[in-house]
C-alpha cells in the first residue's frame, strides 16, 4: 500500500494572489481559454466567499444558503434593472461556488448538477446580454464567458478547492 500524496504547502500570504494563480493554473491545466478578466472575476469570487456572511444567508434564526429559486424570485420581483442585475449576479455567483464546493456529491445526482448549470448559466447570460445593451462590453464579456462556458468553470472552481481531481 502506498502512502497518500501530502497535500501541497500554501505559500501565498494573501488570499488574492493565492487564488488567483490557483484559478489560472487550473484554467491551465484543463487547457480552458478564458480571458484574464473572466479568471480574475472567478479569483475575486473565491476570496469573498471564504467570509461566510458572503456565502450564507441569515433566516429564521440560522445560516443558510438561500435556494437559487428564491433568488430568482428575488430578481423576477425586482424594483429596477439594476436590482434584477445584482439579484442575478448573486444567483450566478452562489450557484458557481456551490455547484464547484459539492462538484462530486452533486454529480451523483446529475438532475441537481444540471439544475445549478442552468440557473448559474441562465443568470449570467441575462446579465451579458443586459451589459452589451448598456455598452458595457467588459462585464459582457466576463458574463457571456461564465453564461456559455458555466459547466466548465464549476470544474476549475472544484479543482482550486479540492472537489475534483487534477486532470492529467
Amino acid at each position: 500500500m502506498t502512502a497518500p500524496e501530502p497535500t501541497p504547502l500554501i505559500t501565498a500570504t494573501q488570499l488574492n494572489g493565492f487564488f488567483h494563480d490557483a484559478i489560472n493554473g487550473a484554467a491551465a491545466e484543463t487547457r480552458l481559454a478564458a480571458d484574464p478578466a473572466t479568471l480574475h472575476y472567478l479569483a475575486s469570487l473565491l476570496c469573498g466567499y471564504t467570509r461566510s456572511e458572503q456565502v450564507f444567508d441569515y433566516a429564521d434564526n440560522r445560516l443558510q444558503l438561500r435556494p437559487l429559486a428564491l433568488l430568482y424570485s428575488e430578481a423576477l420581483e425586482a424594483r429596477s434593472p439594476g436590482e434584477r442585475g445584482l439579484w442575478l449576479q448573486r444567483l450566478g455567483d452562489l450557484a458557481l461556488f456551490v455547484g464547484g464546493l459539492f462538484a462530486g456529491r452533486m454529480h451523483r445526482h446529475f438532475q441537481d448538477l444540471d439544475y445549478c448549470v442552468a440557473m448559474g448559466g441562465n443568470a449570467y447570460g441575462y446579465l451579458s446580454e443586459t451589459a452589451e445593451r448598456r455598452d458595457q462590453s467588459a462585464q459582457a464579456l466576463v458574463f457571456g464567458e461564465l453564461s456559455d462556458n458555466f459547466g466548465r468553470f464549476v470544474g476549475l472552481v472544484a479543482m482550486v478547492t479540492g472537489r475534483a481531481p487534477a486532470r492529467h
